[in-house]
């Protein structure tokens, strides 16, 4: 789970995770974290996601963090936008239509800002269990005291696959104590991800849920 790691995967285009379409979760619950209140969103480890796009049409300016320059690129090649390039900063940053994605590790990733959105769809899910306590350390301390999120998990028994993506269960995410986790929704997914069956699992939920700063 190295950047090296990362880095290949994009190379040879083993991007399963990377949805054609806008994630329907988001969608639907999305009103329920933003009503009506268009701020800037943080989107860790954001790929090439089609879902930025859509956030950026409702108004909100949406600030990516993806560590593959590549998938940065792909990002506003296949969107048909040329992105102004700014490397000045400690990571370079490429922005088109109201959506800047930051290139580097999400751990150096500190722009001085504090959001008060957060949408994470394939972030946590992408790394491993010793990894994630990290990782919502380090986005605690980018997020505003009232900020609120949405967070897609998968759960499914760890040891029938070898992640990425990784299973999250509800308990990990209670033991934490920087954030409070309410599940909105979870659904049976084993159907719609017949590759996952092909590896074994025998049952796969997607869950939903309501992030913010306890």
């Amino acid at each position: 789970m190295n950047k090296d790691f990362w880095h290949q995967r994009w190379q040879r285009n083993e991007i399963g995770f990377h949805r054609d379409s806008v994630h329907p979760a988001l969608e639907k619950y999305w009103s329920a974290i933003s009503p009506g209140k268009l701020k800037p969103v943080l989107v860790p480890l954001c790929g090439k996601s089609l879902d930025m796009l859509w956030l950026s049409g409702q108004g909100h300016t949406v600030v990516g963090v993806e560590l593959d320059g590549g998938a940065v690129e792909a990002f506003f090649a296949e969107a048909g936008l040329v992105p102004d390039v700014d490397k000045t900063g400690t990571l370079p940053s490429y922005s088109a239509a109201g959506v800047t994605i930051f290139v580097g590790d999400f751990f150096e990733f500190d722009h001085g800002d504090q959001y008060r959105l957060v949408y994470d769809r394939a972030a946590l899910i992408a790394l491993p269990a010793e990894m994630r306590p990290r990782y919502l350390t380090h986005l605690e301390t980018l997020l505003a005291p009232d900020a609120k999120g949405l967070l897609i998990t998968l759960e499914y028994s760890q040891p029938s696959m070898q992640g990425p993506p990784f299973s999250v269960m509800p308990e990990e995410l209670a033991d934490h104590p920087a954030f409070e986790f309410q599940c909105m929704a979870r659904s049976d997914e084993l159907t719609g991800h017949p590759r996952f069956a092909k590896k074994g699992l025998r049952w796969l939920n997607e869950s939903v849920y309501l992030l913010k700063p306890a």
